[in-house]
């Protein structure tokens, strides 16, 4: 009777296993989760090094490394939850690392979207003389905000955007760091405070996620559907929400004493083990979706990439359009002629390969 209501008190309080007591109790479903599991990360893998070899030969230089961060997402996600599921104790650090990889990956995309663009300057060139409106979900979408204006596109707008993105590894990266401080003295003690950072987590969220919703907004007018913006928004932001739903819904099952305990398994290592094998299917299904995604030709820049510019007559020279003596070469040529406001006249020659 002693043993039954040590092991009862046990599942209670949600004790986690060592890895010891962890092996001791893996049987053949035990075995089968992790063999799958490992087939999940080689697959995932695999189409990474696949997506990551047709964006280094196919992309353009200035977006290769935000879009090689931005499909490195998964496979770290993956990889953290196929550790937690082998170290039943690793599950708080799982959850950390999947967080802060999906806060840094959205600061990536940001910045790959204004890297379509051509940069800050470029962007607010193009989009002059436009508006930002401000009435965009989750933080401000209508009927709530109504009343706020549209503000004029700037220099300090486009940075104060950027700040609302960035603030989300920064301010993700230093509550986890607290609740790992909490669990390594005491788990107790991060038990009893994760829920009271939970409101500072998700407004971090929401404040992040608008700010990515105002520049899809703002980009989607002159970028167009072959950027594919909000498909790389809406997969990446699947991370959060199904790691954040599904945590929720496990917890939900273990306080709820709805799984059953067979110590040293208890409910909250049988939550975790659910958790963490839904996250490693959906990682599969998630790094084929953005294989897809980014494995596409992107539109040329054609004033970027697709004129070469020569502002010398030596250049001109000897870039071999007057070798003949005939004029067949003009056609390749446009000459420009500007007149600026104090009186002088500016010539561009542009000369198409």
């Amino acid at each position: 009777m002693d043993i039954v209501n040590r092991n009862q008190s046990t599942c209670e309080s949600g004790a986690i296993p060592s890895i010891p007591q962890y092996l001791s109790a893996t049987n053949v479903y035990g075995i089968t989760l992790v063999s799958l599991g490992t087939l999940a990360v080689l697959l995932v893998l695999a189409m990474l090094i696949d997506t990551l070899s047709y964006i280094m030969k196919n992309s353009p230089s200035r977006v290769k490394a935000h879009s090689a961060f931005v499909i490195g997402v998964y496979p770290v996600v993956a990889v953290a939850t196929y550790f937690a599921i082998l170290v039943p104790r690793a599950h708080l650090l799982s959850e950390a690392i999947t967080q802060g990889v999906f806060m840094a990956g959205m600061y990536q995309l940001w910045c790959l979207f204004v890297s379509y663009c051509g940069g800050e300057a470029q962007l607010i060139r193009k989009v002059k003389p436009g508006t930002l409106s401000l009435r965009v979900s989750p933080c401000c979408c209508w009927p709530c905000c109504f009343f706020l204006p549209p503000i004029d596109v700037t220099k300090n707008t486009i940075q104060r955007l950027r700040l609302l993105v960035l603030q989300l590894p920064v301010v993700q990266g230093l509550v986890y760091l607290v609740l790992l401080v909490m669990w390594a003295e005491r788990e107790s003690l991060y038990q009893v405070n994760y829920m009271y950072l939970q409101p500072i987590i998700i407004l971090s969220i929401l404040f992040g996620i608008w700010g990515m919703a105002m520049t899809i907004n703002l980009l989607k007018g002159f970028l167009g559907d072959e950027y594919m913006m909000l498909a790389k928004f809406i997969v990446l932001q699947m991370v959060l929400v199904l790691a954040k739903l599904q945590g929720l819904a496990t917890r939900v099952l273990v306080w709820g004493n709805v799984l059953p305990c067979r110590a040293p398994i208890t409910p909250a290592v049988y939550g975790n083990l659910i958790h963490n094998t839904l996250m490693l299917g959906e990682m599969v299904l998630l790094q084929y979706a953005a294989r897809r995604i980014y494995k596409r030709v992107l539109p040329t820049d054609y004033t970027s990439e697709g004129i070469t510019r020569i502002s010398t007559i030596g250049g001109i020279m000897s870039s071999g359009l007057f070798r003949d003596n005939n004029n067949s070469n003009c056609d390749n040529m446009n000459l420009k002629l500007d007149f600026s406001k104090n009186g002088h006249i500016n010539v561009a020659l542009d000369v198409k390969e």
